[in-house]
């Protein structure tokens, strides 16, 4: 991860700005890597564009997962659990990007920066990348049902949350479609309404599969640790229009 190496190489969050660049420079500060390990990741030079937005991609998700958690007024150990399983097992964070990423999380649910802060520089970050807010979108909705219940406080913040991010306002329904278990599922996947005809299904599929490609993902600014997230969306949009197609067809 080019830029978390850079970071720690002494190319400060600042540079990011807004809250998100001040997030990175005291997470950095409260981040405890042995001198071993730090000097391992430490790279020269300055962030790239490129870099700089993969490290606000980043920093968002785990900022304003903080914030959701603690959004009740308590973060619960089951909802640690919940992150920690998420870098783990979604992200594939090795140990030390790990201790980085909780430590942003544990800066920003105890701070006085609003979630909104954060999802409007997100939002502004990556306005003419619709399909990488959507997939953050997606990613705040996985944690949030993670433990199977959408608590009242979570509710709130994923039904306010696409104003700020520049998604259009019905993505609430849309994306929690996604967690049922029969077709309007599989429609949802495709963002369409159940029982959408045929050709509205094609259309759709060829769409998402050009703008969810793994490779175009990458190079429009997604974190490389990522990948194993956007991987997963793009199976799941090919799986959603064979499982329509048969239904169709059957």
């Amino acid at each position: 991860m080019s830029w978390f190496g850079k970071i720690m190489g002494g190319s400060v969050g600042f540079m990011l700005g807004g809250p998100i660049g001040a997030l990175v420079g005291v997470s950095l500060g409260h981040t405890l890597l042995d001198d071993k390990v730090r000097a391992g990741y430490a790279e020269s030079g300055r962030l790239t564009g490129q870099e700089q937005r993969q490290a606000v991609f980043f920093t968002a998700t785990f900022a304003m997962l903080g914030k959701m958690a603690k959004a009740d007024g308590r973060v619960c150990d089951d909802e640690i659990n919940v992150v920690r399983s998420f870098m783990r097992d979604k992200l594939r964070l090795d140990a030390a990007t790990q201790q980085f990423a909780m430590g942003v999380f544990n800066e920003a649910k105890d701070n006085a920066t609003p979630f909104d802060d954060y999802a409007r520089q997100l939002g502004q970050g990556f306005q003419n990348e619709q399909q990488l807010r959507m997939m953050f979108y997606e990613m705040l909705f996985t944690v949030a049902l993670a433990d199977g219940v959408l608590h009242p406080a979570e509710e709130k913040i994923l039904r306010d949350a696409p104003a700020m991010l520049g998604l259009h306002g019905d993505i609430f329904n849309t994306v929690k479609r996604q967690f049922v278990s029969d077709l309007s599922h599989h429609y949802a996947m495709l963002g369409l309404e159940d029982g959408a005809d045929m050709s509205a299904v094609k259309k759709a599929y060829r769409k998402l599969v050009t703008e969810y490609h793994p490779d175009k993902i990458v190079s429009k600014g997604l974190p490389e640790d990522f990948m194993t997230f956007a991987e997963e969306k793009f199976r799941e949009i090919n799986e959603a229009y064979e499982t329509i197609t048969k239904a169709k067809a059957s």
